[in-house]
């Protein structure tokens, strides 16, 4: 995926009535809130975003940078693919720090026959959408999200055509298996696989922010 997602901002009450258990646990979300409740916070990476993680068994809403910088990688990392989860040393140590990040839509650039690229907004028919995430903590106790991601759909993988990661997408938590995905002790990847479906084209609705029309459409 490319650099920027809208990060929804839902009110207290709202989330307190779908999680009893839920807490805040920074401060500064209500000023967030009462700024981007209708349009949602413009997310970049290295940005500060909401996201939601069960810490002892509470649900708690936290604030943690899009990225997360390691030794191994020449840039930051703002995604995790789930098939490595896993398989890879370094995310097998967070795969019980799942977390659900709040999202109303997501941008991809598409290489164009002319070698140009346009811009796509890929915005979520269900209001109700989450990312499923791994977080973490900085050796200065901040901490950071990153995006899971998987294979494309269709539609997607025809947006998402062009570099390192193409044909790949956000992966979103059903609505269903959000509290198992918060659970961490629910660990294993038999566990997490159930857990991770695909949306399809019929859920999204995808916009060419860089489409010219011409007198021929």
């Amino acid at each position: 995926m490319s650099n920027l997602f809208t990060n929804r901002l839902i009110a207290e009450k709202d989330y307190k009535s779908r999680w009893g258990n839920f807490s805040f646990s920074d401060s500064n979300y209500e000023t967030d809130y009462q700024k981007h409740k209708n349009n949602g916070l413009a997310v970049k990476p290295n940005d500060r975003c909401w996201y939601l993680r069960n810490f002892k068994d509470q649900i708690s809403l936290s604030s943690g940078t899009w990225g997360t910088k390691q030794s191994f990688a020449n840039r930051l990392i703002t995604t995790t693919q789930s098939e490595h989860i896993f398989s890879s040393s370094f995310w097998k140590k967070y795969s019980n720090n799942r977390c659900l990040i709040p999202v109303t839509s997501y941008f991809e650039w598409q290489m164009q026959r002319s070698g140009e690229k346009h811009k796509f907004k890929i915005e979520f028919i269900d209001k109700d959408s989450f990312f499923g995430g791994i977080c973490g903590a900085n050796p200065n106790g901040s901490t950071w999200v990153t995006i899971t991601t998987q294979v494309a759909n269709e539609k997607t993988a025809e947006i998402h055509n062009s570099g390192d990661n193409k044909h790949r997408q956000p992966i979103v938590i059903r609505r269903e298996n959000q509290d198992a995905w918060l659970d961490p002790k629910l660990n294993s990847e038999s566990q997490l696989k159930k857990l991770i479906t695909q949306f399809q084209p019929n859920e999204i609705i995808t916009e060419d922010l860089d489409y010219e029309q011409t007198l021929f459409d």
